[in-house]
């Protein structure tokens, strides 16, 4: 073999170090020298192993390496430790493990509300009376001179002399309730029946206890009190307070209730 092109080399060495080879073997020696065989803790590493101590998601593996649980991260070094701790991905896994613990904790107490509002809404349905009576309902088109809207009116019947028929059903006690409160309407999407066919349809529905409820089907159209009062808002908390104020009239006395709403 030919050894006269290597410079500097003799017969079984290799080639000349290059000079990173030479600063990795340098710290090597200077390393064995500091060392003497032992390990020598620094006070710089003996601090940044405390803090690390103090931190509940930091430990060291088996290889030595540092290893966040929290955040499944692995670190060669205390340095990029800290700059770990001090992002934004450990910060915010943070937050959420917090999240997680007041969920926890606070668990049992919201299951006690949640029980509470269920048995409070149990014994309101069970408090509900439905007789089977149907009253009688009357239902015209009507339409706005001043918009054009066009929309219904609706005459509902409440009053016992036109149910001659089911008097034996109406209790002494169904007459008491029917003084205390008065019929209410509500708007109902189709999306909220259970069948697929009314899914694209509107219904009108009218409630009052003791009575059976009463639906009108609408067309699925923009619902407007009249020329002034504006539109109506199904998607707001007070919407069925709403309607109810500007587009019903109760008439205690005959035990009439009328409803009259335009679509635009």
């Amino acid at each position: 073999m030919d050894y006269q092109n290597r410079a500097g080399s003799k017969k079984g060495a290799g080639g000349i170090a290059s000079d990173a080879q030479a600063n990795l073997q340098r710290r090597k020696q200077v390393d064995e020298l500091l060392r003497q065989g032992e390990e020598v803790p620094y006070t710089f590493q003996d601090e940044q192993e405390n803090q690390a101590r103090k931190n509940p998601y930091i430990y060291k593996n088996q290889s030595g390496k540092l290893v966040c649980k929290l955040c499944n991260t692995m670190h060669t070094s205390w340095s990029s430790v800290e700059r770990h701790i001090g992002g934004k991905k450990h910060g915010l896994n943070v937050l959420r493990r917090g999240n997680k613990q007041d969920r926890e904790l606070n668990g049992p107490q919201e299951g006690n509300i949640n029980n509470a509002f269920q048995e409070e809404v149990y014994l309101n349905r069970k408090r509900l009376r439905n007789n089977g009576v149907v009253p009688s309902c009357k239902v015209v088109d009507v339409k706005d001179p001043e918009t054009d809207n066009v929309g219904i009116a609706i005459q509902v019947n409440y009053a016992q002399e036109s149910m001659d028929k089911k008097e034996d059903v109406i209790t002494e006690d169904d007459t008491d309730r029917t003084e205390l409160f008065s019929p209410f309407i509500r708007i109902v999407s189709g999306l909220e029946l259970a069948s697929k066919e009314a899914q694209d349809k509107k219904f009108l529905v009218i409630a009052y206890e003791p009575f059976a409820n009463i639906a009108v089907e609408i067309p699925n159209k923009e619902v407007v009190f009249g020329t002034k009062e504006g539109t109506v808002n199904n998607n707001s908390k007070n919407s069925v307070d709403e309607i109810n104020g500007k587009c019903t009239y109760w008439d205690k006395d005959s035990k009439l209730f009328y409803v009259q709403v335009f679509f635009k």
